[in-house]
């Protein structure tokens, strides 16, 4: 059994040049390599954290070796996207950003390397993903992600529970601690450098989740449900807020479903008892699933104090997002400060110290509200292309590809893409999402 159908897509992203031109040839080397850096993606934290801290600051670029290996393999096979419309503006906006920073703002040399490869480096793994992954391989991925959410879970849980200055809620580089939420808990980061990691990985969780209640058999009931249990568990413990709103984004998909698909959204009633019904269970039964509820109700009732209800607080963290770009050009010059000096690596390369803390600022602040302005837009314009591609999917009965777009889209449109873990998420579900939508399982006599 294996999947070599794959879906056309009319629109203008259906070429040769752009989404959805997909070949399912023997390319098991570079799939094992993206295993490689999924792997990673998942242990990088813990690597700079616990296992080699000395190393904190080069392990940012642990998987880019593996990245440029898989991208040697393709042009070697001549499966390497160079044609790829997004791909080609990307690169030409890089040349012109690097030229800009070392004639105009005569930045650090190492601060434009690594902002160069922050924009560009990963992003062509979004379409080899595509062109390489059968129906089968996503569905790996997601029994993975489902999984390694029991593990994952647990090393949260402990996080929770320790200290702040237990070794588990160490820093990356071996040194201090993570973030602190409510009631003097730390905000617990799994295997990853800081909470956004698992704020991801849950998210990716949900998708799959919702995926194998939505089509029955697509993964074992052991699996789905543990998996459940591991997630729900990892959102009241977490102590993070952005868990439970990044989860929510990928559960309100399934209004897509809803418009384009009524009948299939009826069966999302079982889901949702079947979420319920964890949540009860968990409740009255596990201890630490009530300790870790109450904690994150005094998160929000703590934050509401400030920013409001969360609804409030969810639409202006997006609004901040959205007008910074304006704001911080009210006193950034018109070529910025130079690429990569607003990442806290690039900075650091430089001999300086910081970064920029809203996503879209850093565009902005390294190359003006020009030249930063159209790398924004060129997020917003494959974001946008991802997600029709996505829809087009729903409308053809594959469904796992929406829930992946609200997981995978607002990291590749609004995530900082300085710090590793969200350029690797954005990068790889990126490519699982649009994976998921071009291609289809068939059986083959």
């Amino acid at each position: 059994m294996s999947v070599t159908e794959t879906i056309p897509l009319d629109r203008k992203i259906n070429k040769k040049k752009t989404l959805t031109h997909v070949f399912y040839n023997d390319h098991s080397f570079i799939k094992y390599l993206i295993w490689a850096y999924f792997i990673l993606l998942l242990v990088e934290g813990a690597l700079r954290k616990w296992f080699l801290p000395g190393l904190s600051q080069g392990l940012l670029i642990v998987r880019d070796p593996v990245v440029i290996w898989i991208y040697f393999l393709c042009y070697t096979k001549g499966i390497f996207p160079s044609d790829n419309k997004y791909l080609q503006k990307c690169f030409l906006w890089t040349i012109i950003a690097v030229t800009l920073s070392f004639v105009i703002n005569k930045a650090h040399p190492f601060s434009i390397a690594y902002g160069a490869r922050t924009n560009l480096l990963h992003f062509p793994l979004i379409f080899i993903m595509a062109r390489v992954l059968t129906w089968h391989d996503v569905l790996n991925f997601g029994k993975a992600f489902l999984f390694l959410a029991f593990p994952m879970t647990w090393v949260v849980s402990q996080q929770f529970q320790a200290d702040r200055f237990d070794v588990l809620n160490v820093a990356a580089g071996g040194t201090g601690h993570q973030l602190m939420t409510s009631g003097d808990k730390v905000r617990a980061s799994g295997t990853f450098s800081f909470v956004s990691g698992i704020v991801f990985y849950y998210c990716f969780s949900v998708a799959f989740i919702i995926f194998g209640l939505l089509k029955k058999g697509t993964f074992p009931k052991w699996l789905l449900y543990a998996g459940i249990s591991a997630t729900l568990l990892a959102m009241v413990t977490a102590g993070s807020r952005a868990v439970i709103a990044e989860s929510i984004q990928v559960i309100a998909c399934i209004g897509f479903l809803a418009y384009y698909k009524p009948t299939e959204f009826g069966k999302i009633t079982t889901s949702v008892f079947v979420f319920l019904v964890f949540s009860l269970v968990l409740y009255s039964q596990v201890d630490l699933f009530k300790e870790g509820l109450t904690f994150l109700s005094m998160r929000f009732e703590e934050a509401a104090n400030v920013e409001g209800n969360p609804v409030e607080a969810y639409f202006l963290r997006y609004y901040d997002i959205i007008v910074s770009p304006y704001y911080y050009s009210l006193w950034t010059g018109f070529f910025g400060n130079g690429l990569g000096t607003s990442t806290r690596a690039g900075s650091a390369l430089a001999g300086g110290s910081g970064g920029a803390e809203i996503s879209w600022s850093r565009h902005v602040m390294e190359n003006g509200i020009v030249i930063g302005g159209v790398f924004i837009f060129w997020r917003l314009w494959f974001f946008w292309d991802l997600f029709i591609c996505c829809l087009k999917a729903v409308k053809k009965e594959d469904y796992l590809s929406i829930f992946l777009f609200g997981a995978s889209g607002p990291i590749i449109l609004f995530s900082p893409l300085g710090q590793p873990t969200n350029l690797g998420f954005a990068a790889f579900g990126g490519g699982l999402c649009l994976a998921a939508a071009v291609s289809r399982k068939r059986l083959v006599e």
